[in-house]
């Protein structure tokens, strides 16, 4: 795709935070399962209680903020079997979720829903991410990318993302 899509990143409401709540749960349950080792059962434990005890109060959560990335209708056309993810006149293609320091961010959250992907959703993001980030006087933005997924690290190292460590993790069960 030569040009990059129109996106916007909107606010999460009460209303749709439920949904990506438990959207939310069962991808880092995947993750956990697939980059710790532990049991789907278990990895689902432990995405409930991380995303309670950094998001308790939902989308009002102190120093987080949870957008939808929305792309213009008239301009991306909602794949068929996707129509349903609208939520206002912008279809819905990903989320985000932000914390926030002083003057960092860290990206908690990143997707592109499957039917958006590798279309430029991702990269439109980002580029709106930054812009957003920078008029908040932010000045760093970091983000932690699972060993097993290759093409979101090429796309952060496109985005002008680079690595400062390597996570590591040893079972002591």
């Amino acid at each position: 795709m030569g040009n990059k899509p129109l996106v916007r990143l909107s606010n999460m409401t009460e209303t749709q935070y439920p949904g990506y709540r438990a959207w939310f749960i069962e991808e880092y349950a995947r993750d956990l399962s697939a980059n710790h080792g532990y049991d789907l059962a278990q990895g689902r434990i432990n995405a409930t209680v991380s995303i309670d005890g950094y998001l308790p109060l939902g989308v009002t959560s102190p120093n987080n903020v949870l957008y939808c990335i929305e792309t213009d209708p008239d301009t991306s056309p909602v794949p068929p079997d996707h129509a349903g993810a609208r939520w206002g006149s912008w279809p819905v293609v990903g989320y985000l979720w932000i914390g926030f320091k002083t003057h960092s961010a860290f990206i908690y959250d990143f997707c592109i829903l499957p039917p958006w992907q590798r279309r430029g959703y991702g990269g439109a993001a980002l580029l709106a991410l930054d812009t957003m980030l920078r008029g908040r006087g932010v000045t760093e933005l970091g983000l932690r990318v699972a060993a097993d997924n290759p093409r979101a690290k090429a796309l952060y190292d496109k985005s002008g993302f680079m690595a400062t460590g390597i996570n590591m993790v040893k079972s002591l069960v």
